[in-house]
């Protein structure tokens, strides 16, 4: 069990160091927090209480998730009095990715040459977007920084908590097209072509699902490379249509009004979107700036154009829910919930609840296509193999048969 070596801080204002062994990092933290004292800055030592080495640092690429915990554990430092370049120096000591300590340890510095926090953090836009640069700065303007944080780490973690269903959900459907495109494709390469060679030496007609089975094994045999070669195509053809301005809004359209999917597409994009603007308001961002920003979580062009046709209305003195009323997407229902925040003063707190319904439909959406789509890919699968199998057993059949009159 490896050692730890600690500063903390205690309720009355006092430091304490010490060492503690625990099974990780996170273990030693949640001692320490029962202890009722407050960690500055912990480092792990070996065995013999030597510092671990620095280089120890993974080299991975910076997950959601990461900015998600430093944002939390930089609001619980900054709750607890912790000053924010000193909360940022042992958040970035602490780190275990090398790329996002590095991104810490500037943003630090920009603070100690006199940045506020929202500017040193948008020099990283990859790992801190509009949105969480924004909340910061409504959090330094309105002296209530820790909250914002505390608002952007729930936001962040309920966002990802539904990336990650879906991406669960989604992954066992993707095996079976996998595995079964794969054996498909072996029998059609490898197995089909020696039954080819029997059937011609015996010159007997054949069935017609034989016939077709043996013209489309043909096909993959002898262009191959041309197939393969339209597979790896397909993903940069649609790279470059969806680079195009024009090609993204057909996509996007297209994936919000085809059947089943459509809506659950619509209502991720919707449920990201009231968060978004809900959290930023709850940080007293103001609502044109909001919208403006939020709509890009939306990440759908066609819904884009929605909001930002609402921000224009917004601007001129109208409600929000009387321009979103206008929209073909924004349902109804959703509409005048808004128009019900909007006059009673409560809007950010509506714009939560209507994400957390949203992503609560979406998550039973997901569970239920699965359950009807995961058995039949398994029948349509289990009816390729099925044809192909039987399309070379026929002719074994009618040759039996004949022999046996």
């Amino acid at each position: 069990m490896p050692q730890f070596s600690y500063t903390a801080k205690k309720d009355d204002g006092g430091i304490v160091t010490g060492t503690m062994r625990a099974d990780n990092e996170r273990s030693l933290l949640d001692t320490l927090g029962r202890q009722g004292v407050f960690p500055l800055e912990v480092r792990q030592t070996s065995e013999e209480g030597a510092p671990r080495a620095a280089g120890r640092k993974s080299r991975r690429p910076v997950r959601a998730g990461d900015v998600g915990i430093f944002t939390q554990q930089l609001g619980d430092l900054l709750k607890a009095g912790v000053p924010l370049h000193r909360a940022l120096t042992v958040l970035a000591e602490q780190g275990s990715n090398a790329e996002f300590s590095d991104a810490i340890g500037t943003v630090a510095k920009d603070i100690a040459s006199g940045k506020p926090l929202h500017e040193a953090l948008a020099r990283f836009p990859r790992l801190f977007d509009r949105l969480y640069a924004s909340m910061v700065k409504a959090g330094e303007a309105g002296g209530f920084l820790e909250d914002a944080l505390h608002r952007l780490a729930g936001f962040m973690e309920k966002d990802e908590e539904l990336k990650s269903r879906i991406r669960s959900a989604m992954a066992y459907p993707i095996l079976l097209v996998v595995l079964g495109t794969g054996a498909v494709g072996f029998l059609m390469v490898f197995f089909i072509p020696r039954f080819g060679a029997i059937f011609e030496s015996m010159k007997a007609n054949l069935p017609w699902p034989t016939e077709v089975t043996m013209a489309a094994s043909g096909f993959f045999r002898d262009y191959w490379m041309g197939v393969l070669a339209l597979i790896a195509l397909v993903p940069l053809l649609w790279a470059r249509m969806r680079e195009s301005p024009a090609g993204r809004r057909v996509i996007e359209r297209v994936k919000i009004t085809i059947p089943v999917f459509g809506d659950v597409a619509k209502k991720n994009a919707i449920a990201r979107f009231a968060r978004s603007l809900g959290t930023m308001l709850r940080s007293g961002v103001p609502i044109l700036s909001s919208l403006a920003i939020a709509r890009e979580a939306m990440g759908n062009v066609v819904l884009m154009q929605d909001i930002d046709e609402a921000g224009a209305g917004v601007k001129q003195g109208r409600s929000l829910a009387e321009i979103l009323r206008r929209s073909r997407y924004f349902p109804a229902m959703t509409v005048d919930m808004i128009a019900v925040g909007e006059e009673a003063g409560n809007l950010e707190n509506v714009l939560i609840t209507i994400a957390d319904s949203y992503d609560k439909q979406v998550d039973r959406a997901v569970r239920m296509f699965l359950s009807l789509f995961e058995p039949f890919l398994l029948v349509v699968m289990a009816a390729v193999v099925g044809f192909v199998v039987v399309s070379m057993l026929l002719p074994v059949f009618t040759l039996s048969s004949m022999i046996g009159r």
